[in-house]
């Protein structure tokens, strides 16, 4: 689970720190920068399983665009930094399974734009730390108010070291440095390195970095497409969601086959009606299943006069759903899901409740019970739907719990550069409850005013 992000010298983001629930939504115009987080998100996943040049080709954007500009010119570098909340146990691709002592890190990584040659620039990697965040000191955990049973599965705070660390020698150069966790630590040279640490723990023998590589190659990024969730997946296609949806027939067969039993012939298939059915009224029935034939996977929805209607004559805005609904009921699913703009495709009516939903299939550390087995879950919505802020605030227009944050641009002037400078940031509309996240630090932004709030609201009564 990412308890917190920081940013800074990516696209629109300057110094920007926010701390994450399990369950948050960005609102913001056009350009506002949300889609940009969900960026920043991505490539520090890509990051854990990639070397750093694969890990920006697919982002949206040209390398050099991803390093932000500014009337002076453009930077050369950008750190990322991520606190997260692991899985108290880990496995690794050859079956090895270790109980961890520690599942609260803090993991910094530095991006350079370097000239290898010239003419011929190259984003390598400048920097890298990991270390163990303190009980103490974890304010994160203190405001979300865990059951006891959450604070016994989940936080644990056996270590006190350093996990990974960048090391500067006297000639200037750099040494990242991979210290002890069970076995004897490592050195490699940083001068030009091409690739973090991160993506070399491939197992378990480092078991707490590999927990958060693990962690963080969960993170998944939605851009679903619905011309790929209408088609046939081949019988060869991966088995858990791709960011496109384009294997959506393959992952609903896969769940049916793990989760039926006589009295549920379709498993969790049946869920997945239920709740589709409760927004979108008139779907009845949902099955997949191979096509011997054609090799290939095909799902079927079953409407109200019992006529079944293959995923190709769906609508665009039911196959979302679908799909979202599909991996939040995905038994291996685990992790961090961005989706952008729920709104697309379903009535305004039903939206609130499809919010309201969404919330209730996240990890809940308050609610959380000793019969909880479920890995750790988490969603990040953005959306510009006055809609959608309307399920999260009450009478007063403060969050109900959940946090709610606004994305806009404002300007930093800033005179020994003489400079003005446009960034994204991101502000918290004020909660209800008394535990709130990292609203009462000196450097969080002012909260969202209550005229904010309203206007955004009032934009659906003028829809109207």
């Amino acid at each position: 689970m990412l308890t917190r992000i920081e940013i800074d010298g990516f696209k629109t983001f300057e110094n920007l720190a926010v701390d994450l629930a399990p369950f948050v939504v960005i609102l913001g115009s056009n350009a506002a920068g949300k889609s940009n987080l969900f960026d920043a998100i991505q490539l520090l996943s890509n990051l854990a399983t990639q070397d750093v040049s694969e890990a920006i080709k697919d982002m949206r954007g040209e390398p050099m665009e991803l390093f932000r500009r500014t009337p002076k010119g453009q930077a050369t570098r950008m750190s990322f930094a991520v606190e997260v909340l692991v899985d108290p146990s880990v496995r690794d691709p050859w079956g090895s399974e270790v109980n961890l002592g520690h599942t609260r890190m803090r993991y910094e990584v530095v991006l350079e734009l370097r000239e290898v040659r010239p003419g011929i620039p190259r984003v390598l990697v400048a920097s890298e730390n990991a270390r163990p965040i303190l009980r103490m000191e974890d304010s994160w955990a203190r405001a979300l108010r865990p059951t006891r049973a959450f604070r016994s599965k989940h936080l644990k705070y056996s270590r006190k070291k350093p996990l990974l660390t960048t090391e500067r020698t006297s000639a200037g150069s750099a040494i990242f440095n991979v210290h002890q966790d069970g076995k004897a630590g490592r050195t490699r040279p940083a001068s030009a390195a091409e690739a973090t640490v991160l993506y070399s723990i491939t197992n378990a023998e480092f078991p707490h970095l590999f927990a958060l590589r693990e962690e963080m190659r969960n993170w998944r990024l939605l851009q679903l497409d619905p011309a790929l969730l209408r088609r046939p997946a081949p019988a060869t296609a991966p088995d858990l969601l791709t960011p496109d949806g384009s294997n959506l027939a393959a992952v609903l067969a896969r769940i049916k086959l793990e989760t039926a039993s006589e009295t549920r012939p379709t498993g969790a298939l049946a869920d997945i009606t239920a709740e589709l059915n409760a927004l979108i009224p008139g779907v009845n029935g949902l099955d997949a299943s191979l096509d011997q034939t054609r090799g290939e996977y095909r799902a079927e929805l079953t409407m109200r006069d019992g006529l079944p209607f293959s995923s190709r004559v769906v609508s665009d805005g039911t196959l979302r759903v679908l799909a979202l609904l599909t991996l939040l009921h995905d038994p291996r699913h685990r992790g961090l899901v961005c989706f952008e703009e729920p709104e697309n495709g379903v009535h305004p009516a039903r939206l609130k409740q499809l919010v309201h939903g969404l919330r209730d299939m996240v990890t809940r550390p308050e609610r959380f019970e000793e019969t909880d087995v479920a890995p750790l879950n988490q969603l990040l919505l953005n959306s510009h739907s006055p809609v959608v802020l309307s399920a999260l605030v009450g009478p007063t227009l403060q969050s109900r719990g959940d946090p709610v944050l606004f994305a806009d641009t404002s300007s930093v002037v800033d005179p020994e550069r003489g400079e003005v400078r446009r960034h994204t940031r991101l502000r918290p509309v004020m909660r209800e409850s008394q535990g709130r996240l990292a609203e009462s630090e000196d450097d969080a932004p002012l909260p969202v005013s209550h005229f904010e709030v309203e206007k955004l609201l009032q934009t659906t009564l003028a829809e109207g």
